[in-house]
């Protein structure tokens, strides 16, 4: 009889002090955990260091502890504040020794520069003792320290990825080959708080394997559904039930789609299945909606044109606003958003429109319309819909995005409203 399958779960060092400090973002950590789990990998740590050999003698120490596999990104530079090789000789008293092949792909490669050796690339060429080099094209290499797989990789995210997915991920496999399956599925949930989900899957029992999330993401709601079992089609199975119970709770009015149907993916699907073109007219967020729509490969099947106008003057000449119209609502209000639809549609012969007049700030208030009011307005050949936003004190790029999504939230339901297409 086989031996279940069990978890394998590993730590995950990333060093930087640009980490720390803000200046770039962890996108190694995401990557690699998302890979893993893939494989079926799980990471129950993730820890950011600084440049501090102190600290990641002391975090490596730790993360042997526990682990059954160990991995490490940057620091494997020539530059002072390089370091991880040295916290590794100490953490795990290996002396340093001098890789003589990687030592020479280095010399070969200045040559063929016209460039002199330096003693940093010398201390480059310095690996813990039992280091084995993973490739020349690169910082990075493995060991194995009493009986736990180490892999050391550079900080640089492209370098990263040939790496894990080039020799981490396959010595992993090969290492553990009898492992837990994992899969992970993602409901998209428009127009409802995260505490009325809550209210609704308060009634879903417990099923082993099964975990069961929601939080929001980027101006919507999400819920995850984390499976554990067996092999892949037992996971299968396990989403599959998952999922269509929570559909059947939440409603399926509020779906907008799965995993990586976003709202500007599923608006086009149901544009491109009426044959229905699109066009934008856009004020506060100045193409922001049209760049959305058109980072959706086949765009052009159904999107028309997108008119960002900012001024008054534009809203008239370009989408018919009349001057009275302005004059009395304001640029901002629910009046001149509809009269922007109607004239963009009218204007382009397009079947649906939608306009976003706002106020992104962070100056332009009144107490009557604070930063971050905005009215949105969508036209379609079975109805009109305008909608006012209050989207707070957020900077202007969160007030501009929320305008953006909202947009397309409105535009979906719409869109959705309609039921499928019925054919004569």
């Amino acid at each position: 009889m086989a031996d279940k399958p069990s978890h394998i779960t590993g730590s995950l060092i990333t060093i930087g002090d640009e980490i720390l400090l803000g200046d770039i973002l962890n996108g190694n950590a995401r990557h690699i955990a998302a890979e893993l789990r893939a494989r079926g990998f799980l990471l129950d740590r993730i820890i950011t260091v600084g440049d501090i050999e102190d600290d990641i003698v002391e975090n490596l120490g730790r993360c042997l502890s526990g682990s059954r596999f160990v991995i490490v990104t940057g620091g494997l530079g020539p530059t002072d504040d390089d370091r991880t090789c040295a916290a590794v000789s100490r953490a795990m008293e290996r002396p340093l020794i001098r890789n003589r092949d990687y030592a020479q792909w280095l010399r070969d490669r200045l040559g063929e520069r016209g460039l002199n050796w330096s003693s940093e690339l010398e201390r480059m060429a310095a690996l813990p003792q039992g280091a084995v080099k993973l490739g020349m094209d690169s910082a990075g290499f493995s060991l194995v320290h009493e009986d736990i797989p180490c892999y050391f990789l550079p900080g640089v995210p492209e370098e990263v990825a040939l790496l894990l997915g080039k020799e981490v991920i396959p010595d992993l496999e090969a290492r553990f080959p009898n492992r837990c399956a994992y899969l992970k599925h993602i409901i998209r949930i428009q127009g409802l708080l995260e505490a009325q989900i809550n209210e609704r899957l308060r009634s879903l029992a417990p099923v082993a394997g099964v975990a069961i999330g929601y939080y929001p993401q980027g101006g919507e709601n999400w819920v995850s559904i984390f499976v554990a079992a067996r092999n892949e089609r037992e996971c299968l199975d396990l989403i599959k039930s998952a999922k269509d119970e929570v559909v059947a709770l939440i409603g399926t009015r509020h779906v907008s789609g799965h995993n990586d149907d976003c709202l500007e993916k599923v608006v086009g699907r149901l544009l491109r299945e009426r044959s229905w073109k699109l066009v934008l007219a856009e004020s506060c967020t100045g193409g922001l909606l049209a760049r959305k729509i058109t980072g959706i490969p086949g765009a052009s099947d159904y999107l028309d044109r997108g008119l960002v106008t900012y001024s008054n003057r534009a809203k008239s000449e370009l989408l018919g606003v009349s001057e009275d119209l302005l004059s009395a609502h304001g640029a901002v209000s629910g009046q001149v958003a509809r009269a922007m639809a109607r004239g963009a549609a009218k204007n382009a012969g397009a079947e649906v429109a939608v306009a976003i007049t706002g106020i992104a700030g962070p100056g332009g208030g009144s107490a009557e319309k604070p930063v971050g009011t905005v009215f949105i307005a969508c036209v379609t050949p079975t109805g009109e819909k305008v909608e006012k936003y209050c989207f707070g004190t957020g900077t202007r790029e969160q007030i501009q995005e929320n305008s953006a999504q909202a947009a397309l939230a409105m535009l979906w339901k719409l869109l959705a409203e309609n039921g499928p297409l019925v054919c004569d």
